[in-house]
C-alpha cells in the first residue's frame, strides 16, 4: 500500500546539479578532488520485491556536470562482496542478469521519455531508450563513455554523458532523474524513486541546475566501409561487394535533430532467431538495424510495442495493426536485403510537440520499381503523463501500387490515483488507402487497465480491424476481425518469508471474431492457478488454456507440415508449464512445456534450454524446441537446435556464434561475428554466414553459400 509519507516522499526527490571546474577522469576510482563539488544521494528504497522497503545494502551516488558532459559516479556496498555478480564482459551484451548500475535522464522532463545508462562491475556499459513511457528498447545505442573497478566493500562506477548524445530541452534547466541499483542474488531492485514497483519517466524524480549546455556544433559524421565475399555451391552464384556508406547527424538545436543516411549498409547487423511458424499467424521480427534504431522512439504508435508486451494488463492483440513498422523497409518477402540508396529523418521535441519524419529512397528488386518511401509523426502532451498523436505512412516497398495509412492515438496513464495503483489506457483509429483494395480499410483499438503492484489488477482491449486495412509499411496479422479481451490478476508479495518472493494468479478470456458472420477466429480461456518467483529468483508458473479456433474454407494454418484440415470450429484444451533457475546462476535450466489436444488431434510441445556461464569470458547456451504432432492418418515431429556461444576475449573483442538447425527447413544456419569495440560508435566487425542444406537422399550436410563480411565504422564527433 502506498502510504500518505510516500507521496511526500516522491515530492521530495530533487537534486540540485553544480557545475565542475576540471572533469573527473573516468576510470571507475572515485577521487575525493575530483567528485568534492558533485551532489550525492544515498536515499535510495526498494522498487521490487517490496516497494518502498528498506533496501539490503546501501549505494552512494554523485552527480555533476561541465558544458559539455554530465557526470555520474556511485558506489555499490555489499554485506559479502564474493557475492556480486558480473558475468558479463561483452560489450553490447544485455546486463538484466547482471548486478548494475543504473541511469535515467530525461532531458524534456515530461514525465514521458528518457534514455537510460548502466554499467556492471566489469565496465560492460549498456543503454536502452523508452519507447512509449513505460517500455524501454536497449537497441538503441548512444556514445558515451563508462568505467568500474572492484573495491574492498564492493565496487564503483563512473559515467560520462555527453550533452550531444541525449535531446534536451534549452528552455528549463531541469530535468528528470532517476537512478537505480540491481542486486541478482536478492532479485532486488534499489531506487531512488519508482511508482508502481517499476523504474520509468513517469516516476523520476528531478534534477535541477543545468545551465550553459554546449553541444559543440552538433555534427557526427559516420562512414562505414564493408567488404563481402559471397561463394555459392552447386551452381550457386559468386560475387564480391566493396560497399562504402555515410551517416550525417546534425542537431539544429539540443531537442531537434536530422539524420541522412546514403548507400545504407546492413552487413554486420545480427541475426534473426529462426521461427518454424507454426503458430496460425504472421511471424514478428523485431527491428535490429542501427539506422532505423535512431530515434526512433517518436515513431511509436498508440501504446502498440515492437515484438514485446504492451505493458497494459488485458490487452493481447501485440503486434497487430502497426502503422509503421521499419522492416518492411530494406527487406524483400523472403527477408533478403534490397538496396537502400538513401534516407532522412528528422525529429526532435519543442515544449510539448514531438514529431518526426522519415523519407526512404528504396532501390528496385525483382520487378519492383525503385520506391519513395515517408513516414510523418507527430505527438503533444497532454495532462500530466498523457498524449495525443497523428501518424501517417506513404508508399509500398513491396510492390507498384500506391498506398498509404492516416491514424490517430490517444495514450492516457495517471500515476497519481493513490494507493499504488496505475491507470492507464491506449485509444487509436486508422486508415488505409490501397490501389490493391477497396472497401472497409479501418482499424481501431481501445484498451485501459487498472493495475497496481501488489494486490488485484485488471484491464481490457477492445480492437478491430477491417477486411481491407492493409498497411504496406506497417504489420498486420489479422484482418477482418474484432478481439474482445478481458483480464484479471492478484499478486501477492511475502514479507516474512525465507522462501518465495511474490506469488501470483490470473485469468483471462480474449476472442477474435469475423466481422461479416460473428464465427469465432479464435478464442482462448486462460487460467493461471500457480505463479511464484522465489527470493532467489527461481520462477514457475502453470496455466490451463480453452482453445476454439474457427476455420474458414482456406485456412490451414498446419501446411507447412503437409496436413489439411477441414473447415469448421475445433475446440481442445492444452494445459502447460514453464520453469526456470535463476538467470545470475553459472548453470542454468529452463523449461517450457505445453501438452494435449490439438485441432482434430494432439500436440505435445516441449522447450528445455541449457546455459553455462563458468566465468565472465565464456557464455553459451543450448535450445531445442521439440513438436510431436498426431493428427488423423499423419504423424509428425518438428526439431529446432539454436546453440549460442559468446566468448568475451576482454571489454572490446568479442566472438559470437549462433548455429540454427530445424528439420522442416532442413537449413543449418552459422553465424559468427567478432567484434573489435574501439570506443563507443567506433567498431570493426568480421562476419562469417554459412548456410548448410540436408540431402534426404544420402542424409548429409552439402554446402549452401558462405557470406564473409570485413567491416569498419567510425564516428566524427564535431
Amino acid at each position: 500500500m502506498l502510504l500518505c509519507g510516500q507521496a511526500a516522499l516522491a515530492a521530495e526527490k530533487l537534486l540540485e546539479i553544480g557545475m565542475l571546474e576540471k572533469a573527473p577522469e573516468i576510470d571507475g576510482v572515485i577521487g575525493v578532488d575530483e567528485w568534492a563539488k558533485a551532489a550525492s544521494r544515498s536515499d535510495l528504497l526498494q522498487a521490487s520485491p517490496i516497494e518502498f522497503a528498506a533496501p539490503s545494502e546501501e549505494t552512494a551516488w554523485y552527480f555533476a556536470y561541465d558544458e559539455t558532459t554530465l557526470y555520474v559516479a556511485a558506489v555499490a556496498h555489499y554485506e559479502d562482496p564474493s557475492s556480486i555478480i558480473a558475468n558479463v564482459l561483452r560489450q553490447g551484451a544485455s546486463l538484466g542478469d547482471d548486478d548494475s548500475l543504473n541511469i535515467l535522464v530525461d532531458g524534456s522532463n515530461n514525465k514521458r521519455n528518457g534514455y537510460v545508462f548502466a554499467l556492471n562491475a566489469n565496465g560492460v556499459r549498456a543503454d536502452a531508450i523508452f519507447t512509449n513511457g513505460v517500455d524501454q528498447s536497449d537497441e538503441w545505442d548512444g556514445i558515451w563513455r563508462g568505467a568500474a573497478t572492484r573495491t574492498e566493500s564492493g565496487w564503483a562506477m563512473e559515467m560520462a554523458i555527453p550533452f550531444n548524445t541525449v535531446s534536451f530541452d534549452p528552455a528549463t534547466d531541469t530535468w528528470g532523474l532517476n537512478f537505480w541499483r540491481n542486486i541478482q542474488r536478492t532479485d532486488e531492485t534499489i531506487a531512488w524513486q519508482s511508482v508502481g514497483g517499476d523504474v520509468n519517466p513517469t516516476g523520476s524524480g528531478e534534477m535541477s541546475g543545468l545551465r550553459n549546455l554546449d553541444q559543440g556544433f552538433g555534427l557526427d559524421i559516420v562512414p562505414a566501409l564493408s567488404g563481402v565475399r559471397v561463394k555459392g555451391y552447386n551452381g550457386l552464384d559468386s560475387d564480391n561487394e566493396l560497399n562504402p556508406s555515410l551517416d550525417l547527424r546534425y542537431r539544429f538545436s539540443p531537442s531537434i535533430s536530422g539524420l541522412l543516411t546514403i548507400n545504407t549498409d546492413f552487413a554486420a547487423t545480427e541475426v534473426d532467431n529462426r521461427q518454424l511458424g507454426l503458430d496460425r499467424f504472421g511471424v514478428f521480427f523485431p527491428e535490429k538495424r542501427t539506422f532505423f534504431l535512431a530515434d526512433f522512439d517518436i515513431f511509436q504508435f498508440g501504446g502498440i510495442v515492437d515484438g514485446g508486451p504492451s505493458g497494459l494488463v488485458g490487452t493481447v492483440a501485440g503486434t497487430n495493426a502497426m502503422p509503421f513498422f521499419s522492416r518492411r523497409i530494406g527487406l524483400g518477402d523472403d527477408n533478403q536485403p534490397v538496396d537502400i540508396i538513401a534516407g532522412g529523418k528528422l525529429s526532435g521535441r519543442t515544449g510539448a510537440l514531438g514529431f518526426g519524419a522519415l523519407l526512404i529512397r528504396q532501390d528496385s528488386y525483382d520487378d519492383i520499381d525503385a520506391t519513395d518511401l515517408a513516414v510523418a509523426r507527430v505527438t503533444y502532451d497532454i495532462l500530466e503523463e498523457s498524449l495525443l498523436g497523428a501518424i501517417a505512412t506513404f508508399g509500398d516497398p513491396g510492390s507498384n501500387d500506391d498506398n498509404s495509412v492516416a491514424g490517430i492515438d490517444f495514450r492516457y496513464r495517471n500515476t497519481r490515483i493513490g494507493n499504488g495503483r496505475i491507470l492507464a489506457g491506449n485509444a487509436w483509429w486508422q486508415q488505409s488507402s490501397s490501389d490493391a483494395v477497396s472497401g472497409d480499410e479501418n482499424a481501431v483499438s481501445v484498451a485501459f487497465a487498472l493495475s497496481a503492484d501488489e494486490g488485484l489488477s485488471a484491464g481490457f482491449q477492445y480492437q478491430q480491424v477491417d477486411e481491407d486495412y492493409a498497411p504496406a509499411l506497417g504489420f498486420v496479422d489479422r484482418s477482418g476481425v474484432r478481439l474482445y479481451s478481458l483480464e484479471a490478476e492478484h499478486e501477492t508479495k511475502f514479507r516474512n518469508s525465507d522462501l518465495f518472493q511474490e506469488f501470483e494468479v490470473s485469468a483471462r478470456a480474449s476472442r477474435w471474431e469475423y466481422l461479416d458472420s460473428g464465427m469465432v477466429q479464435s478464442e482462448t480461456l486462460q487460467v493461471i492457478p500457480l505463479q511464484f518467483e522465489t527470493l532467489s529468483g527461481e520462477f514457475v508458473r502453470v496455466w490451463f488454456r480453452r482453445h476454439t479456433e474457427g476455420l474458414l474454407t482456406g485456412d490451414q494454418p498446419l501446411d507447412r507440415l503437409g496436413v489439411a484440415l477441414d473447415p469448421g470450429i475445433y475446440a481442445f484444451n492444452r494445459p502447460g508449464f514453464f520453469l526456470r533457475t535463476a538467470r545470475y546462476r553459472p548453470l542454468g535450466f529452463s523449461l517450457r512445456a505445453n501438452f494435449g489436444d490439438f485441432y482434430n488431434g494432439e500436440r505435445l510441445e516441449l522447450r528445455p534450454e541449457v546455459r553455462w556461464t563458468p566465468n565472465r569470458h565464456l557464455n553459451t547456451s543450448l535450445t531445442f524446441g521439440f513438436n510431436r504432432f498426431e493428427l488423423p492418418g499423419e504423424k509428425q515431429i518438428t526439431r529446432q537446435v539454436t546453440w549460442n556461444t559468446e566468448i568475451a576475449f576482454n571489454i572490446d573483442w568479442s566472438l559470437i556464434t549462433n548455429v540454427q538447425y530445424d528439420n522442416l527447413s532442413d537449413d543449418l544456419g552459422i553465424n559468427a561475428r567478432l567484434r573489435y569495440n574501439v570506443a563507443a560508435g567506433n567498431d570493426i566487425w568480421f562476419v562469417v554466414n554459412h548456410n548448410m542444406r540436408r540431402d534426404d537422399f544420402d542424409d548429409r550436410f552439402d554446402n549452401d553459400q558462405t557470406t564473409a563480411v570485413a567491416k569498419i565504422r567510425y564516428t566524427f564527433r564535431f
